[in-house]
């Protein structure tokens, strides 16, 4: 159905929703939000058909009774930019880094409403699904790590630091951070620091075309979800972050030393092979 959507059409949605106080005219949904765990956002939009007495669909400009193939299809459409207006107002409040949320791009920015709306008619899942018998519903779905196209960043792949004071440099297969209980709130483009206060890891070192397919960063609840996530691999290195600095995690001294000391450890570092294990309330 995404190639029915004309582009200048989804901009007016984004535009009215970013420019609005609140975001969608809809009925929320149990699955609508913004789930950093799946790594996607949902928004679902329901349309219910006019009908004159009689139980006859009628046109809502002339009152005129029409089809209800018609009327259907209408309604889909509806329900469709229903569904896009959800997820523009929650595209509008998702961190990009420390210091941004969409909010602020979008507010002095015509080019990123440009680049969203480009993005929505060609990433977007729509499915189409009726409610009853004269309501029509669509469920949007976006992947969040799309969102990155939408993001005038620089990715410059700088060189990680390196460490050769560990004695012992042991290669390892990812990063697990437990920030639990420090309330770290997600972002597109986190960053961990030491305790110095200095960024080990973050978006001017990540390879960005790993970044696109799933994130710099993935997030889970638990140890298990951490372990059996795809990017673990066989030997990740666990650590327990120390703080927080500008919402982010601070790692000890003695992490640092692990994971920069190993060549190979660098490498996957750099496929964006990092885990956050965030508490439930920061989903």
């Amino acid at each position: 159905m995404i190639r029915f959507f004309k582009r200048f059409s989804i901009l007016a949605i984004l535009i009215s929703c970013f420019l609005a106080d609140s975001a969608a005219q809809h009925n929320p949904h149990p699955e609508d939000g913004v789930s950093w765990t799946k790594g996607i956002i949902v928004s679902h939009g329901t349309y219910q058909i006019p009908l004159k007495v009689g139980g006859r669909p009628e046109d809502l400009v002339t009152g005129t009774v029409i089809s209800l193939n018609r009327e259907r299809t209408e309604a889909y459409l509806a329900a469709r930019d229903r569904a896009i207006q959800g997820m523009a107002g929650m595209i509008r409040g998702i961190r990009i880094d420390p210091d941004t949320r969409f909010d602020d791009l979008l507010a002095k920015s015509d080019e990123v409403q440009s680049r969203i709306a480009d993005l929505i008619a060609q990433r977007v899942r729509l499915t189409e699904f009726p409610v009853d018998f004269f309501t029509s519903g669509c469920r949007a779905e976006l992947v969040i790590a799309d969102l990155l196209q939408a993001v005038p960043y620089t990715y410059p792949a700088n060189a990680f630091p390196t460490r050769i004071d560990n004695p012992i440099p042991t290669d390892y297969s990812s990063l697990i951070i437990d920030a639990r209980g420090l309330g770290i709130e997600p972002m597109i483009l986190p960053s961990v620091f030491d305790e110095n206060g200095l960024e080990v890891y973050g978006r001017y070192n990540v390879n960005i075309r790993h970044a696109m397919r799933s994130g710099i960063v993935r997030y889970v609840y638990t140890d298990d979800e951490a372990t059996r996530s795809p990017v673990a691999g066989s030997r990740p290195y666990y650590t327990i972050a120390l703080g927080r600095l500008k919402g982010c995690p601070v790692i000890s001294d003695r992490a640092v030393r692990k994971i920069l000391s190993s060549a190979k450890t660098i490498e996957e570092l750099k496929k964006n092979r990092v885990i956050f294990i965030i508490d439930k309330a920061g989903k």
